[in-house]
């Protein structure tokens, strides 16, 4: 969602999961989450046609297809949702 906002330059929403995110704590695997974080740009920079390769780098680390597709949904909702936000001046 943070890297969807910041690609949407949702201000509040970026502000609020910066915030979400560090009161999680340290990453229990910060290669693995930052593997959604370059998937997600890249399925963002394509439209969605990432390549073979870019799908098994994401696999590569423990991400299945259902994954990839949760990612899209993701997306999806939160484009939604920051356009929203944007529209009504909720930054």
């Amino acid at each position: 969602m943070l890297t969807v906002a910041a690609h949407n330059q949702c201000g509040l929403c970026i502000d609020m999961h910066e915030t979400k995110l560090a009161g999680l704590g340290p990453a229990p695997d910060p290669e693995r989450l930052d593997a959604v974080r370059r998937f997600t740009l890249q399925v963002l920079a394509a439209s969605g046609a990432v390549s073979d390769e870019e799908l098994a780098l994401f696999q590569d680390h423990g991400y299945t297809r259902r994954n990839a597709l949760e990612v899209v949904l993701g997306i999806g909702t939160y484009t939604v949702s920051t356009f929203a936000n944007r529209m009504n001046r909720a930054d």
